[in-house]
């Protein structure tokens, strides 16, 4: 059985918290102060992480799915571990629709929608298919060039004399109502939350007692290079950012150093398809390794191509257009009615019903 190694924990957690954020940008509505929200969201991401490797010390050696009939009977507790893999299969089918929108509106203009989906899904079964040792070593080879793309991004965006220090300023113009707006519930639940999937891999790590180092230092890092993505945003567009529904990409189509290095906007295409595919292959594999335990199946594999059927269908009829999808689609059903009761609430409840039977003990 394939452990995962110290780096590849990093490398995937990492990946998997950037997920479809840094394409999207971050924090809109806070306008000038989104960056702000950004590092105050992963602060209190990190209290968030804390509450989920505390349940994982306290249930050692098993998964997320195992923890809620352990501790609630296996009456409450099954099906209340039930709704991880219906969410984590949701997700899939919510990031499907964003690689249909955003592939189809700036690069394959005439290519049909299903086309796009459809061999996406064929990648992340394939992917889900060869189980966690393909995932880490997904995680392990996208790492380096995400971070290579971001510094060559950083440097080209310095050359092309676009950027103007003025354009963060005023400060907390409207004061820290729109901040907060953005940093609760779906600044802290977005990318850190979701990081409760990873309790299903934790018991296969090689040491550990690493968990807790890595996954906070994947958290505060991530949050950091959203933040920067913000901020370099905000240096070329001002008060403009927040109306952009992909700045990261049109960031990139403004590079132009000596009418040579120009039109560079298939960086983002790329970073947004190797953090979206990441993403969707530790979901997915979450999804059916859940229902796998909690029906006591003996093979995960025959659950890969109808969960993938199913996260297709939604990723194809969820919503009609883009502004549904991001805007109605997840700020007023996932992040209030999913995000908040399963990455937050539960998890809070579970710790203090575990922490008082084993004071009980």
């Amino acid at each position: 059985m394939h452990k995962i190694s110290v780096y590849q924990l990093f490398a995937i957690t990492f990946i998997f918290q950037l997920g479809t954020t840094i394409v999207f940008g971050f924090g809109g509505l806070a306008g000038r102060d989104a960056w702000i929200g950004e590092l105050v969201s992963c602060c209190l991401g990190v209290f968030v992480v804390l509450i989920y490797i505390a349940l994982m010390r306290m249930n050692p050696g098993l998964t997320l799915v195992q923890w809620f009939p352990a501790q609630f009977g296996r009456a409450i507790g099954t099906p209340l571990a039930f709704l991880y893999p219906l969410m984590s299969l949701y997700v899939v089918g919510r990031i499907i629709a964003d690689i249909r929108d955003m592939v189809s509106s700036t690069v394959l203009f005439n290519t049909p929608l299903i086309i796009i989906a459809g061999v996406f899904v064929i990648i992340i079964a394939y992917c889900v298919y060869g189980g966690i040792e393909i995932v880490s070593r997904l995680g392990e080879m996208f790492l380096p060039i995400v971070l290579i793309m971001f510094c060559i991004e950083v440097i080209l965006l310095f050359s092309s004399d676009v950027m103007h220090i003025n354009n963060l300023l005023p400060m907390f113009e409207k004061g820290w109502a729109p901040v907060w707006k953005v940093v609760y519930p779906s600044g802290i639940t977005q990318s850190f939350g979701e990081t409760l999937v990873f309790a299903m891999f934790w018991p296969e790590t090689k040491r550990p007692e690493k968990v807790m180092k890595l996954t906070v230092l994947a958290t505060l890092l991530s949050g950091i290079m959203i933040s920067s993505f913000d901020v370099l945003a905000l240096l070329v567009f001002g008060g403009m950012f927040s109306g952009f529904l992909y700045p990261l990409y049109t960031l990139l189509s403004l590079i132009s150093i000596g009418n040579f290095i120009e039109n560079l906007q298939m960086i983002g295409v790329l970073y947004f398809f190797m953090t979206a595919l990441l993403k969707s292959v530790v979901h997915m594999l979450a999804a059916v390794k859940g229902i796998q335990q909690l029906t006591n199946m003996k093979d995960y594999r025959v659950l890969v191509i109808p969960a993938c059927a199913i996260a297709l269908f939604l990723g194809m009829t969820m919503s009609k257009n883009i502004s549904e999808h991001v805007y109605r689609h997840h700020f007023e059903i996932l992040v209030p009615y999913v995000w908040v009761p399963l990455l937050l609430v539960l998890p809070t409840i579970l710790l203090i019903v575990t922490w008082l039977r084993q004071l009980k003990k």
